[in-house]
């Protein structure tokens, strides 16, 4: 059964290991190792049906079973709020509607499987850990000494860079340090198609898609500065619809030497192919394109 990470009894097998390294019972354990059994409230195939619960029962015992049965009927939008409050947390069952206030000890081996087992989905799935990983986050703080202290430090290691109320959504301009920003503006314009810009009491930029380069030239910079500008300091990776192909052709034309390329990469948003050179500063320049041919990285 495909499941980030692989498959489904791959990332229940690692919810063990986890479990087990954070030193956790041996029952929590085997309760972490069959917690999909029944599906649950964010993975709704079961395995096998909550309505004959005695199969389990008799293969991993009626304490590890009944740890599975209340991480498969807990109704997340109801419980997970609750940690943290001042109250006692209720659990509302989503197969049946019904509620009732869990042991301590139960509330302590639900967390720390819901730890293990949230941590290793959104580790292998970047779309679930940049929508769910602020939430999470939040839950696992809320919930205190519940969590043992070696799963606390790996929430706090994994999903700490979303306690942050700054999210950065993207760049808007860099700045490059160069010898000459005349000989700067005529390399972008010319071998990659920016547009030379001014701005401010003379200042000199390169505009491209919805982002610019503002250009320093070197013992003139504006404050506030780098500590160290230096030119021929920079690698940058741009991005292009241009098929590989006519990249090179193109830089070619313009007497640009390639210096490695194309070659396959890993980009921001997934697989690329890049070609690599420099600019009048020495500075490193990787075009890429998302939309790669295979056939181009062989010629």
């Amino acid at each position: 059964m495909p499941h980030p990470g692989g498959t489904l009894l791959q990332h229940l097998c690692r919810v063990r290991q986890l479990l087990a390294d954070w030193g956790a019972d041996p029952v929590v354990q085997v309760a972490g190792l069959c917690h999909a059994t029944y599906g649950t409230d964010g993975f709704d195939q079961w395995l096998h049906p909550v309505t004959d619960r005695s199969l389990l029962a008799e293969l991993i015992g009626d304490r590890a079973e009944a740890l599975v049965h209340l991480y498969a009927c807990c109704n997340r939008d109801v419980v997970y709020p609750q940690f943290g409050g001042t109250e006692p947390i209720v659990f509302r069952d989503r197969f049946t509607g019904s509620e009732h206030t869990p042991s301590e000890a139960d509330l302590r081996a639900f967390i720390e499987i819901t730890a293990a087992n949230e941590l290793d989905v959104l580790a292998h799935n970047d779309e679930l850990a940049a929508r769910y990983g602020a939430d999470l986050h939040q839950l696992f703080v809320r919930s205190g000494d519940l969590l043992s202290t070696a799963a606390r430090e790996a929430c706090t290691r994994q999903l700490g860079h979303f306690a942050s109320p700054v999210q950065i959504t993207g760049i808007d301009h860099l700045v490059l340090t160069v010898a000459s920003i005349e000989r700067t503006l005529d390399f972008y314009q010319r071998v990659l198609g920016m547009r030379p810009v001014t701005f401010g009491e003379g200042r000199r930029a390169l505009a491209f898609g919805t982002s610019k380069i503002n250009l320093h030239e070197v013992g003139r910079e504006l404050m506030p500065r780098a500590t160290r500008p230096t030119p021929g300091s920079a690698d940058l990776c741009l991005v292009t619809e241009l098929p590989q192909s006519q990249v090179h052709r193109h830089l070619t034309a313009c007497g640009v030497e390639v210096e490695e390329g194309p070659v396959p990469r890993t980009g921001a948003l997934g697989p690329m192919t890049s070609t690599y050179l420099r600019d009048p500063d020495g500075n490193l320049i990787e075009i890429s394109t998302y939309a790669a041919d295979s056939d181009e990285l062989h010629q």
